[in-house]
């Protein structure tokens, strides 16, 4: 387990770290703005300040969706590079410094 903390493979680890913290805040900031969200016809004129507001809210969960998706892409692939190099380097006998 030392091994994925120190040298290169450390900083590829820490990395993916930082990638998972922000994809999980994205994911975060996505459930907080979906909560607000509403299912409701807004049929009257005095309604119309809430339609802007319900159609804002959905223009910004529209906007999350991409980086939500390619942070979560990042953070798998890395993941899964960081643990196929630490396996191989493992069963290879291959020193990580």
């Amino acid at each position: 387990m030392d091994q994925l903390m120190s040298g290169w493979l450390g900083y590829l680890s820490l990395l993916w770290v930082i990638l998972a913290v922000l994809w999980l805040a994205l994911l975060g900031y996505r459930a907080m703005l979906s909560s607000r969200e509403e299912d409701t016809l807004f049929l009257t004129k005095g309604e119309i300040t809430a339609a802007a507001d319900q159609h804002e809210l959905v223009g910004k969960l529209e906007r999350l969706s991409k980086p939500i998706w390619v942070f979560g892409v990042l953070a798998g692939v890395l993941l899964l590079t960081i643990l196929g190099i630490w396996l191989w380097r493992g069963m290879n006998g291959v020193p990580l410094r």
